[in-house]
């Protein structure tokens, strides 16, 4: 034998189609390489062409087979190119300048869907287009790679162009392609910038995508941090470095030389692929118009297609001492994590190599360390935490001027960009309302002069007086004032030395109950030097509405006691509250202690509504996350008894207005439970091991594990279960002499929800 034939088998392809890519992913991956085409050709294309279109049939045209079509007018392929193109493996695209990374992401994304695509392209100086047809069940019928070349005339307006046609469609198709909520992730899966640099439009079946955008302050707008204007719009462009790289296996090779010798990848030994690659980071970093919970962070970008919304780990300080210190994770928001951050940014890094998906991105990569800290700096964000490590100068990164500007947002007025109530306190709520209108495209609310009038006329409200007629100056007071007139004053000792960590605030507001003000609290973890039997130590700040409260970690109570510390402190602030009151004949401090417990940690009452509730709602939250969206495909269909059967049908029947068509297929995705009670899910848990776990549902890990582990997991979790269950099934119906006489299952049984919500993947 002469040599060995390694063509892979034509089931390659239909293999490929397994791999999970959601229905927006696969359209995306060809839109991917048209995009491509216009970016490297832009100043040649005139506008027209480039215009991507994406024709997305609906179910029933799916039934009738008609094709899903992506179509552009670029440049197009010659015939080695197009052979190329739709090769398994094979990409000759240039890694420095190309969405379409990898030369199987189109394997991938058509054989995903169906079991036939035709590609057609012409150049404008070819006379005819040319094809070819991928085939899956041809293919893997005959055992064959090699396809028959197609060919026919150009339509009148077509000089120059690919179209793509899929269809043949695989039976989890018309679960994929549901063409709005497509539409609407593509609308979040490009940045702006290459609709507004390159002219690009893209098209879905008729509707043009309008790529989201960030609802930021204008570049003109600032705030004065230590007599430093701070832009509320930074624009960043960093070259970082040049540097060979190998195309062929995505490889770095050093820092960029000239020399006519040929260059050789150390990892695959390839030399006609070796190029130079400038590293950049581009893009801008800013404050959002509104404060929010969730929305704000980074987007990261690679020629254009984000691989990371909102990414949060600009935030987190990552301390190379070793030391676990959770102080600075995340560092931001945490002056008013009530009201969230806003601190935005979309960044272009084309070095990034993206995951298959290109839902994320190789982070272990030597450059994109370099971007984070420059981005947000090698120190902390937060000054204080800065200097305790010994950093003596503040964070300059365009994060940390961001952080050190605008990270308070309980001042109202044009000094902090936030709005004021009627009464001179902040507003977060209307700047919220008003980002809807932002991005429902009001235009009213596009440009930020409506945001700039209503945060200058804050400057003109009364604020809350922060006089203290203890300390009418406002500056420092001396602890020590024994000895004034003395040259210099004597160090006063550490009231609590040990170690002290941040843990969280506590905000208690009784003040229409009582009549009393508010109670604030900051919980720090405390580790004493030395043995302290005070279990929790309320210290007060210089107010008695507002403590500094140390949680002693190393007092027995925090191994012997059950419920923890939470108790202890609803008791003392309770004291606190029945001592101002001076009522004892009315406030009693159980009585405040019941108040403090309803209002402010309802979840840890017995309530027993609130308990069945819960329990409803965390199989309700199971259900959803098993029927939303495109579903999840089964292998095999469900065990269902005929009761259930007949629930299904009926339930499809009254929701959707018709007959299921094809009853066994529609089985063999999740999209089925929607059509069950929630107490189906209790069985389909047990049945589908693998679907609900290893981070699908929730966090715990099952494929990998052996036999006895997996029994000994699915075990303990079914018995978590079971105590839902009880409350849905059992509880709900007792009465009330009943539940006191169960109330120690109760207190057991609730511990059971807690698990199961805290294990369930957000």
């Amino acid at each position: 034998m002469e040599q060995f034939n390694l063509t892979p088998s034509p089931a390659l392809l239909d293999l490929l189609g397994k791999i999970p890519f959601k229905g927006w992913q696969c359209v995306a991956e060809l839109i991917d390489n048209s995009i491509d085409a216009v970016i490297n050709n832009n100043s040649k294309l005139k506008d027209f062409q480039k215009v991507i279109s994406v024709y997305i049939p609906t179910k029933g045209k799916i039934a009738d087979n008609q094709p899903l079509v992506i179509e552009d007018w670029g440049i197009g392929m010659t015939e080695e190119q197009l052979e190329n193109a739709v090769k398994a493996g094979f990409s000759s695209k240039n890694t420095a300048s190309n969405l379409g990374l990898f030369g199987m992401g189109f394997n991938v994304a058509t054989s995903r869907l169906a079991n036939s695509v035709q590609v057609w392209t012409s150049t404008e100086s070819m006379k005819n287009e040319v094809g070819v047809c991928i085939d899956l069940r041809e293919m893997k019928k005959t055992g064959s790679f090699h396809r028959p070349k197609m060919e026919r005339e150009k339509r009148p307006d077509k000089i120059s162009g690919t179209r793509i046609e899929i269809y043949d469609y695989k039976l989890e198709a018309s679960n994929l392609l549901q063409s709005k909520q497509i539409t609407r992730e593509l609308n979040r899966a490009y940045s702006e910038r290459i609709f507004s640099e390159y002219g690009i439009k893209i098209n879905v079946n008729g509707e043009q995508l309008t790529p989201f955008k960030f609802c930021t302050w204008d570049k003109k707008r600032s705030v004065k941090n230590k007599y430093e204007d701070i832009p509320a719009f930074i624009e960043i462009d960093e070259h970082l470095n040049e540097e060979m790289f190998c195309e062929n296996c995505f490889a770095w090779l050093g820092d960029s030389v000239d020399t006519p010798v040929s260059i050789e990848c150390q990892y695959c030994h390839t030399t006609d692929r070796i190029i130079k690659k400038d590293i950049y980071i581009t893009g801008w970093v800013g404050i959002q118009r509104y404060s929010d919970t969730d929305h704000y962070g980074i987007d990261i970008s690679r020629n254009g297609r984000i691989l990371s919304k909102l990414d949060k780990s600009f935030f987190s300080w990552d301390n190379e001492n070793g030391k676990d210190d959770s102080r600075f994770n995340p560092e931001y928001p945490r002056d008013t994590t009530y009201a969230g951050g806003r601190i935005v940014g979309q960044l272009e890094a084309n070095f990034v190599i993206p995951k298959y998906t290109k839902d994320d991105f190789e982070r272990d990569d030597k450059y994109w360390k370099k971007v984070v800290n420059f981005i947000r700096g090698e120190m902390p964000l937060q000054p204080d935490l800065s200097s305790s490590f010994g950093y003596r100068q503040p964070n300059k990164s365009p994060i940390g001027k961001l952080f050190n500007a605008y990270r308070k947002i309980n001042q109202p007025g044009s000094k902090m960009l936030v709005f004021a109530k009627e009464d001179g306190s902040c507003d977060h709520v209307t700047s919220r309302n008003w980002a809807t209108y932002f991005y429902e495209g009001n235009p009213d609310f596009q440009d930020d002069t409506k945001w700039w009038e209503a945060v200058t006329k804050a400057d003109l409200k009364e604020t809350p007086s922060t006089f203290n007629p203890l300390n009418p100056t406002g500056k420092a007071v001396p602890q020590d004032i024994t000895k004034i007139g003395t040259s210099k004053q004597q160090p006063v000792p550490e009231k609590y030395p040990g170690k002290k960590l941040f843990k969280k605030t506590l905000h208690f507001d009784l003040e229409k109950l009582l009549g009393e003000k508010p109670i604030d609290l900051t919980l720090i973890d405390y580790y004493p030097e030395n043995d302290l039997n005070l279990p929790i130590i309320f210290e007060t700040q210089g107010t008695m509405w507002k403590f500094n409260v140390y949680l002693n970690n190393n007092h027995a109570m925090f191994r012997d006691f059950a419920d923890g510390y939470e108790d202890l402190i609803y008791m003392e602030t309770a004291s606190i509250y029945a001592q101002a009151k001076n009522k004892l004949d009315e406030w009693t401090i159980t009585r405040i202690y019941y108040e403090l417990k309803s209002k402010f940690a309802l979840e840890s009452m017995l309530s027993v509504p609130n308990l069945i509730a819960k329990a409803s709602k965390l199989m309700r939250d199971i259900q959803n996350k098993l029927v939303t969206g495109e579903g999840i495909s089964l292998q095999r269909k469900p065990n269902l008894q005929s009761n259930e059967e007949v629930a299904i049908k009926k339930k499809y029947l009254d929701l959707e207005g018709k007959s299921i068509d094809n009853y066994d297929t529609f089985l063999l995705n999740t999209k089925f439970l929607k059509y069950l009670d929630l107490n189906y899910i209790f069985k389909f848990v047990e049945e589908f091991p693998d679907i609900v776990y290893d981070g699908k549902i929730f966090k715990l890990p099952y494929i990998e594990l052996d036999e006895e582990s997996k029994l000994h997991q699915t075990k303990k979790y079914a018995g978590y279960f079971s105590d839902v269950r009880w409350f849905m099934n059992e509880l709900s119906n007792e009465g009330d002499e009943a539940v006191k006489k169960l109330k120690q299952q109760i207190i057991r049984n609730r511990y059971s929800i807690e698990i199961l919500d805290g294990s369930i993947n957000r």
